[in-house]
């Protein structure tokens, strides 16, 4: 699959990329796809069983909102979080809403060892 640019993909690349059975296309690519306006269509493929990418897709959403924190994006998070949290049906995507509230209250937990948890290879997901 090739991509215009892997770093700027479009949501209909992104969209193709998570049906097919291709390797990521560059280290780190959830850092490219996790826009804020990707957000609700990552949402989708989480709760798609026919979607063979849900845990990679899941650990963008932990990265996205380890990141918002951490830029002190919280307003647009907290927003975000309450539209998605009104469709959601999966206990994954729950969990993510919920814990992300909680980072939201708590951004010191953010810290320490506590980072492998909502960065890349988050451990909410992996372990």
């Amino acid at each position: 699959m090739m991509f215009k640019d892997p770093w700027n993909p479009t949501q209909e690349e992104i969209k193709k990329w998570a049906y097919s059975d291709e390797m990521e296309p560059e280290q780190d690519w959830e850092l490219a796809i996790y826009k804020i306006e990707n957000i609700p269509m990552i949402c989708t493929f989480v709760e798609d069983e026919q979607c063979e990418r849900t845990s990679y897709f899941l650990n963008t959403l932990y990265v996205f909102t380890g990141d918002m924190v951490r830029g002190r994006e919280i307003q647009k998070l907290s927003q975000l979080l309450d539209t998605i949290e009104n469709t959601t049906k999966s206990k994954e995507l729950k969990l993510w809403i919920e814990r992300s509230q909680f980072l939201i209250e708590y951004p010191e937990y953010y810290d320490g060892c506590y980072s492998s948890y909502w960065g890349l290879c988050s451990k909410f997901v992996y372990e």
